[in-house]
């Protein structure tokens, strides 16, 4: 048939309306019987509406193609996650398509809907939210998906998470037995983010008086940032009390980095540094100071493996499963 059919004809031949091809064309087949949507696809593959490949996709409800969200992709971490879950679709012949909510929600709102009107056949969704239902309302379409570096608290997801509580605490004892008796922990908002929560939490078990600054997402250069701190330590030495600081996130101690050198924090004995450390960028800076390695790439192949194994398995279903990748401090 002519190359220049149109969606116009291909619902006069269905039967339908040409809205219902738009929906089929958007993944949206929940919005229509089974009947109706296999028919658009026999009508779609036999007149070669798209291409041969695109109705082979239709038709089999496949894509081949897997959205990764990332809460944002100037962070370490995120970037080094999508080469890990990049690098195992690739072997299980699935291609990763990676968006950035860029840290911002309503960029993230917007990828889900996008997702949601696309022929995905799987999500690996870090969210800035910790509210499940959020997800659930953007993403209607019934799409494979595991949850990273998040706790949703729900089962209708698997998640890939680090053992953020426990390294937490683990490395807070360690510098209490060595006499630190005060801490300034460093994040973003911690307030809807279960990662930095958990963290916060671990800390809290051996320092309850935690002394906490909340870093603004858009604006972390902040000289205001830099003032907070110094006045912090300011008081903290006046008493004469060791100090840590402990940062949250790998790119937070690297903004700070200039700062400490300045104010000549590397060499003063009584005052330490530990943070979670995404990749040996840190550890190359500061090789006298114990950090907490994860391992985002382990964490986004891991992702990776569970989404394809449900894509392969068109049966499985999520059993709202945790899977740890534990983080090691030392």
């Amino acid at each position: 048939m002519s190359d220049q059919i149109t969606i116009h004809d291909v619902a006069k031949m269905a039967g339908v309306s040409i809205a219902t091809v738009s929906r089929f064309l958007n993944g949206q087949l929940n919005r229509m019987s089974k009947k109706t949507a296999d028919r658009i696809a026999k009508i779609i593959q036999e007149t070669n509406y798209v291409s041969n490949a695109s109705a082979r996709q239709l038709v089999t409800r496949n894509s081949g193609i897997v959205a990764v969200v990332a809460a944002d992709i100037d962070d370490y971490f995120s970037t080094e996650f999508f080469k890990g879950a990049s690098s195992v679709l690739e072997q299980h012949h699935l291609n990763a398509v990676l968006f950035d909510s860029n840290s911002r929600l309503n960029r993230e709102k917007q990828n889900l809907k996008f997702i949601n009107q696309q022929t995905f056949d799987g999500m690996i969704l870090q969210p800035l939210t910790d509210k499940s239902q959020f997800v659930k309302e953007l993403v209607r379409r019934p799409i494979k998906t595991v949850i990273l570096d998040r706790d949703l608290h729900d089962d209708s997801w698997d998640s890939v998470q680090t053992n953020n509580f426990q390294a937490a605490r683990e490395a807070s004892l360690y510098f209490y037995k060595n006499s630190f008796t005060k801490i300034i922990v460093i994040s973003e908002p911690v307030t809807g983010i279960s990662t930095r929560q958990e963290r916060l939490k671990g800390i809290q078990t051996v320092y309850p008086n935690v002394q906490l600054i909340e870093i603004d997402n858009d604006r972390p250069f902040l000289k205001k940032n830099y003032e907070k701190v110094s006045n912090l330590l300011k008081k903290n030495q006046v008493k004469g009390e060791k100090t840590l600081f402990f940062f949250l996130k790998e790119r937070l101690l690297l903004n700070f980095f200039s700062f400490f050198l300045q104010e000549g924090i590397l060499r003063n004995k009584d005052l330490s540094i530990t943070a979670f450390s995404d990749t040996q960028i840190v550890k190359g800076l500061l090789p006298d100071f114990k950090m907490i390695k994860q391992d985002p790439f382990l964490l986004g192949a891991t992702a990776a493996e569970i989404i394809a194994n449900q894509i392969s398995d068109k049966s499985a279903t999520s059993q709202g499963e945790k899977f740890i990748v534990p983080a090691h401090f030392g």
